[in-house]
C-alpha cells in the first residue's frame, strides 16, 4: 500500500484526510496551523515539518487548500512540494484554483519527473465527511486509473475530463451555477414572504418541487432558521466567481449573470457578512425588500 501525504486541513481537507486514515492508509500530514491537525494525528497520522517533507515521504501527495496562491506557495516555495518530488511521485490537488495557477504547478512537477492530477471536488462538508464527494479529474489517464483506489475513499462519483485543465474549468462552471442559483432562491423566498407565506412553508414547497435540487435542499435548514453558519462562506464564493470571470476571459466566453450576481456577494462582504454562509444572500434580499426576520 502506498504512503499518502496530505496538505491542507481546513473545513474540507480535515474530513477528507480522516477518510483516508479510516480506510487504513498510512498518512503523513502538514498544515499551516498545526493545531488543526490534532484530530487526524490522534487517529494515527504522522506530522511532517513542511510540504517538502511530506513529498519526500509520500508516494501520493494530496493538497486541499483555499486558493491558487496558497497552492503555488505550498507547491513551489523553498520548502514546497516540488523540493521533495522525485520521479514517479503523484501530486493530486483537490482545491478550486484557476487553470493558469494549476498549469504552473503542473509544469514544475513534470520537470521533476512527477505527475499532477487536477481533482477539484463537488459537495461540501457533510458529503466530505461521508466520503460522498464528486471528483472532477483531469491529467494523465493512466495515473488517474492508478490513483482510483485512493480516490474512492474520498468520493464515489468520478469524472475524468481530459489531459489538461478541463477539471478546473468544469469545477468553476459548476460553482457559478451554485452561486447564481442562490440569488434566484433569495428572490423566490422573499417574493413568497411578501405575499404572507412563511419561510418554512416556502422552503418545503421549493425543496419538494421540480426546482428543488441538491443546492436548494442543502440550504433548507439555514434559510428556515435564519442562521448562516458557514459551510461555504461568501468570501469563498466571491473568490470562485472571480475565478469564473477570469477563466471566461481566457476562453473568450461570456458570463453576464455571474457578473451581476457577483455584486450581491460583494455587497454582503461590504456589510460584514463575508464569513457567513453564501446562502446569506437570502437574508440580504429580505432586507432589500423590507423584511426583518
Amino acid at each position: 500500500m502506498k504512503h499518502i501525504g496530505w496538505i491542507g486541513l481546513g473545513n474540507m481537507g480535515n474530513p477528507m484526510c480522516k477518510n483516508l486514515i479510516k480506510a487504513g492508509h498510512r498518512v503523513t500530514v502538514w498544515n499551516r496551523t498545526k493545531s488543526k491537525a490534532t484530530e487526524v494525528l490522534e487517529m494515527g497520522a504522522q506530522w511532517a515539518s513542511s510540504p517538502e517533507a511530506v513529498a519526500r515521504q509520500a508516494d501520493y501527495i494530496f493538497t486541499m487548500v483555499a486558493s491558487g496562491a496558497i497552492l503555488q506557495k505550498v507547491a513551489l516555495s523553498e520548502n514546497g512540494i516540488v523540493q521533495g518530488i522525485t520521479a514517479g511521485k503523484i501530486v493530486i490537488d483537490m482545491s478550486t484554483v484557476s487553470p493558469a495557477e494549476s498549469e504552473s504547478v503542473n509544469q514544475t512537477i513534470q520537470e521533476k519527473g512527477g505527475y499532477f492530477l487536477r481533482a477539484p471536488v463537488t459537495g461540501s462538508i457533510v458529503p466530505a465527511a461521508k466520503g460522498l464527494l464528486g471528483l472532477l479529474i483531469s491529467g494523465d489517464r493512466k495515473v488517474f486509473e492508478e490513483a482510483k483506489p485512493y480516490l474512492r475513499s474520498l468520493g464515489k462519483n468520478m469524472y475524468w475530463l481530459g489531459e489538461h485543465e478541463e477539471a478546473r474549468v468544469m469545477k468553476i462552471a459548476l460553482n457559478t451555477m451554485v452561486g447564481n442559483t442562490t440569488q434566484l432562491l433569495a428572490e423566490a423566498v422573499t417574493l413568497a414572504e411578501k405575499a404572507g407565506i412563511s419561510v418554512d412553508q416556502c422552503m418545503e414547497v421549493i425543496a419538494g418541487s421540480a426546482v428543488g435540487n441538491l443546492i436548494v435542499q442543502s440550504k433548507v435548514e439555514a434559510i428556515s432558521s435564519n442562521r448562516y453558519d458557514p459551510a461555504f462562506s461568501v468570501h469563498m464564493m466571491l473568490k470562485d466567481f472571480d475565478l469564473a470571470l477570469e477563466t471566461a476571459k481566457l476562453y473568450e466566453s461570456s458570463l453576464p449573470l455571474t457578473a451581476l450576481t457577483r455584486q450581491f456577494y460583494e455587497e454582503s462582504v461590504a456589510l460584514g457578512r463575508g464569513h457567513e454562509d453564501y446562502a446569506v444572500l437570502v437574508k440580504r434580499q429580505e432586507e432589500n425588500v423590507g423584511i426583518n426576520r
